[in-house]
């Protein structure tokens, strides 16, 4: 089960370190050869984060007639050629392919991975594995942001971009051969019958969470992008927003594992509630627009940001078994994805705005905020891992 899990966690790098979080880091370098503004840059996220939610609903969709393994390789490769067509992208519509088949292959992972690493798991294992799933992300966006620094320092050009993307293809690479030669993954209930609603509101708290974790969608999704940008405005050079992207990277992962297996001691609720408020403290500290607020704003966020959807997963799955846990995960994420695909744009915009990146950051605060009081409305008694059966599938 161990080789199970490590290779696992291998495929999050691939399907958020790389497809999600490698973007915000390259991104101003993009902006400066191949996009007219903020709002473009915030575009191509949503269409990552579109792709992702339309390949969602079609995972869950022809989940029960594939074996789970074999869509998550597929995954694997879909995102490898998204970043092939990254690194070779001459303008913002090759810019958007790359970007959708890369959202494309991280659904294919992500709505597969969970249930194949807790098929097995105890309950009282289940937020320390799915933290383990989210800790290698973090080593992935260190990687990235230390890669590209390396390769920007041998070329003495800041602009340099693409061959992080082809860093990103080859390493799918690797980890698909790796899958498809060690890959041996434990009988689970297919994902089938589609999307359900009803069962995630049979979930304890289903309302209060699901608000708390769109709430969560729109900062996670907005800051993360437009955090190097926000602070090269006001005079942080690329250099050093690198090196704050691998502290973001190092936080995450110690965050992700520390907060997963303290919640399985105290509940995930008060562990989720933290977590936001951390967020929000770390959105705040951007407001100042300088050092050392900076530096711990990218530790606060990288160990608290991916803890969040993690434990969501893991609170659905105390309550949910195989086949109604991906169903109820699916349709949570579809929730969640009216967030992902809103607040790019929309902090794109306000960013290209008189207002500037100070109005979204004042933003993103307060939505921390309202996500944690959201949080709090789970009922209590809800922390209990349940030991009920699953609905009938």
């Amino acid at each position: 089960m161990s080789r199970t899990v490590a290779l696992l966690a291998l495929s999050g790098v691939v399907s958020h370190a790389l497809a999600r979080s490698t973007y915000p880091i390259l991104l101003p370098a993009i902006e400066e050869e191949l996009l007219a503004n903020h709002q473009q840059s915030g575009l191509l996220t949503t269409i990552n984060f579109g792709a992702y939610m339309a390949a969602v609903a079609l995972v869950t969709s022809i989940g029960g007639r594939f074996e789970l393994a074999r869509i998550l390789r597929v995954g694997l490769l879909t995102a490898g050629i998204g970043f092939v067509v990254l690194a070779a992208a001459d303008d913002f519509a090759s810019l958007a392919v790359g970007q959708a088949l890369a959202g494309v292959g991280s659904a294919g992972i992500w709505m597969t991975a969970p249930v194949i690493a807790t098929a097995s798991v105890a309950a009282n294992r289940r937020g320390t594995v799915m933290g383990l799933l989210s800790s290698t992300m973090g080593i992935g966006i260190i990687a990235s942001s230390q890669g590209t620094r390396a390769v920007r320092a041998l070329a003495d050009d800041d602009r340099i971009w693409r061959p992080t993307w082809v860093g990103a293809a080859l390493f799918a690479v690797v980890v698909l051969a790796a899958m498809i030669v060690a890959l041996r993954a434990p009988a689970t209930a297919s994902i089938a019958g589609g999307i359900s609603l009803e069962r995630l509101r049979a979930v304890p708290g289903w309302l209060a969470l699901t608000i708390g974790y769109v709430l969560s969608g729109l900062v996670v999704s907005s800051f993360t992008p437009f955090f190097g940008a926000a602070l090269e405005e006001v005079g942080f050079s690329r250099s050093h927003v690198a090196n704050l992207y691998s502290l973001f990277g190092l936080a995450a992962v110690f965050g992700a594992v520390s907060f997963g297996r303290i919640s399985d001691r105290v509940g995930r609720r008060p562990v989720l509630f933290g977590a936001m408020v951390v967020v929000s403290t770390a959105s705040a500290l951007v407001l100042t627009g300088r050092e050392p607020y900076a530096t711990v704003a990218a530790l606060l966020f990288g160990a608290a940001s991916f803890t969040f959807p993690v434990l969501v997963a893991a609170y659905l799955s105390d309550h949910l078994k195989d086949r109604a846990f991906a169903n109820a995960l699916g349709a949570l994420t579809l929730i969640y994805g009216v967030a992902l695909l809103t607040g790019p744009f929309v902090a794109g915009t306000v960013g290209d705005s008189t207002l500037g990146f100070e109005a979204v950051f004042i933003g993103l605060t307060c939505c921390s905020l309202l996500a944690a009081l959201a949080i709090h409305a789970v009922p209590a008694d809800a922390e209990a891992v349940s030991t009920a059966p699953s609905p009938s599938t």
